[in-house]
């Protein structure tokens, strides 16, 4: 009973430390244009750690494929202002990416896979904006619907949300 016991509390710690290195590993960065940021998303602690940095961002992507809407890794990313200037970039996001800009209209041009999309928006200054960004994948589909259902766009996540689509029609 002691044995099984130790064995409890010793599990438990492991998991509560390695949890705590992976909020550690979260972190804000800034990318080359000073814009900070914040990028994750794979697995349940990371989206976990992810939300505990939500309310210092205005603008929130997440990176998906296909109709199940499996979420991607491997996103290159830049936001271009009104005066065409790049203000934001970065590569090898993950699924979720936070970042705060001020308040204007911008365009992202995004790419995974070597499929790129252009998706113009409208950012206030006193709302947070939420984008999904899908890459149509018929294939992916139609193999693997049952495949990787942990790592799919929540129905709350998608609720309220502005959506693009591989085309990159609003």
């Amino acid at each position: 009973m002691l044995k099984q016991w130790s064995l409890s509390i010793a599990l438990v710690m492991a998991l509560s430390t390695s949890a705590a290195c992976l909020a550690d590993e979260i972190a804000i960065q800034q990318d080359a244009q000073g814009v900070s940021y914040v990028t994750g998303g794979i697995g349940s602690e990371e989206v976990e750690a992810l939300e505990a940095f939500k309310k210092q961002f205005n603008l929130y992507f997440l990176f998906s494929e296909g109709r199940i809407g499996r979420l991607v890794d491997d996103v290159n990313i830049s936001i271009i202002d009104g005066k065409k200037q790049t203000v934001f970039s970065l590569e090898h996001a993950a699924p979720r990416l936070l970042l705060s800009l001020p308040a204007g209209k911008y365009t992202a041009v995004a790419s995974y896979q070597g499929n790129t999309q252009r998706y113009t928006f409208n950012l206030s200054a006193k709302k947070s904006q939420r984008v999904i960004l899908n890459w149509k994948n018929t294939q992916l589909d139609e193999e693997s619907r049952e495949d990787n259902r942990q790592d799919e766009v929540t129905p709350e996540e998608i609720k309220n949300d502005t959506r693009a689509d591989s085309s990159g029609a609003r």
